[in-house]
C-alpha cells in the first residue's frame, strides 16, 4: 500500500507501541520514492491548541478524508515504517500545504 505515497497525503497509520490507527500527513520528498523503508509523517490531533502555532489546522472534508478539524502536529515529526501505513484516505490543499512547510521550517530550527 505505502507504494503509491506522494507528499501531503493523508494517511491512516499504526504508529507507536500501541499500533493505535490514527491519521497523519507525509512530510517526506516525493523525490525520495520507494527507496526508503519508512516514511516521514506528522500526527494529526483533533484536540487543538492555540499554544502551539506551529501546528498548522486541516479542515474536513472529501478532499482531506478527515471527519473532524485537526491540527498537523509538526512537533511530533516521526518515521514509521512503510508497513504502518495502512491507507491513503486524501489529502491537504496547497495552502495547508505551504503553512505546513513554514511550519516545519519553524520546528526543525531552518526559519533563520
Amino acid at each position: 500500500m505505502a507504494g503509491a505515497l506522494k507528499r501531503g497525503n493523508t494517511v491512516i497509520v499504526t504508529h507507536g507501541e500501541l499500533g493505535r490507527p490514527r491519521p497523519a500527513v507525509v512530510v517526506q520528498a516525493d523525490e525520495l520514492g520507494l527507496d526508503t523503508t519508512s516514511v516521514l509523517v506528522c500526527p494529526l490531533t483533533s484536540v487543538l491548541s492555540d499554544k502551539l502555532p506551529a501546528r498548522p489546522v486541516i479542515e474536513p472534508d472529501e478532499k482531506t478524508g478527515l471527519r473532524a478539524r485537526s491540527q498537523i502536529m509538526t512537533d511530533k515529526l516521526a518515521a514509521v515504517p512503510r508497513h504502518r501505513i495502512k491507507e491513503v484516505i486524501g489529502s491537504i490543499d496547497k495552502r495547508t500545504a505551504e503553512q505546513l512547510d513554514r511550519a516545519l521550517l519553524i520546528v526543525l530550527g531552518l526559519d533563520r
